[in-house]
Formats: C-alpha cells, sequence, structure tokens
C-alpha cells in the first residue's frame, strides 16, 4: 500500500512539473512577463512540500535529511544575499530562487524514483 501511494505521488509530482514548465514555455514563447514562472515555481514548492510530508510519514530515508537541510540553506543563503547586502541584489536573488527552486524540484522527483526503487528492491528481498 505505501509503495502505491509513493508512486501516486511521485506520479502527480512529474505531471505537475511537466504541467508548470509547459506554462512557462508557453509564456516564454508569447513573450510575456516572466511572473508567470514564480507562480508555476509556487504551486511546485507547495505540492513538494505537502509530498514531502507524505514521504516522511510513509517512508524512512536518509534523503528527507539532505532535502530538508538542503531547503533550511537554500532559504538562508536567500535570506542573506537580500537582506544582508547594502544593494540587496533584487535580480541575483530573483535568478537564485528561479534556479535554486527547479533544482530542488528536480532533486525531489530523482529521489522520489530512489525511494521506489529501494522500496521494489526491499519488497522483493522480503
Amino acid at each position: 500500500m505505501k509503495l502505491n501511494i509513493l508512486k501516486t505521488e511521485v506520479v502527480f509530482q512529474s505531471l505537475l512539473t511537466f504541467i508548470s514548465l509547459a506554462y512557462v514555455i508557453f509564456d516564454y514563447v508569447q513573450k510575456t512577463e516572466g511572473t508567470e514562472f514564480f507562480i508555476a515555481l509556487f504551486f511546485i514548492g507547495v505540492s513538494n512540500l505537502l509530498g514531502f510530508l507524505l514521504r516522511i510519514s510513509l517512508v524512512p530515508s536518509k534523503f528527507h535529511r539532505y532535502y530538508f537541510f538542503g531547503v533550511i540553506l537554500f532559504f538562508l543563503i536567500l535570506y542573506c544575499i537580500t537582506s544582508l547586502t547594502v544593494d540587496s541584489h533584487t535580480e541575483f536573488a530573483i535568478y537564485f530562487m528561479g534556479i535554486g527552486g527547479m533544482l530542488f524540484n528536480v532533486y525531489y522527483l530523482v529521489y522520489g524514483f530512489c525511494l521506489i526503487k529501494t522500496m521494489k528492491q526491499n519488497k522483493i528481498a522480503e
């Protein structure tokens, strides 16, 4: 049952990621403002947070720690970039948020597939 829930969550996250990226690419081709990227990134982030809480409750894994502390470190670096510098580097902070958010999403998807692979191997071994 846990494996099926995890598979469904990973499929949902993958679909949401691809739909969001398609939306962003479509808006980029239409030459509209770049705010759509951050709207899509917000929805991806919220779904990653909910999925992360689901994963924590289903499967023990070292990847949980890496993801959690990576997100904390990301926001600490973002805080340092925006508030502790004199001119706040707004443009750099925006690019950092976009690139960092997408990299965390890619890690989140890969780590979901790794959890499924590990669970399948453990199920076969049992």
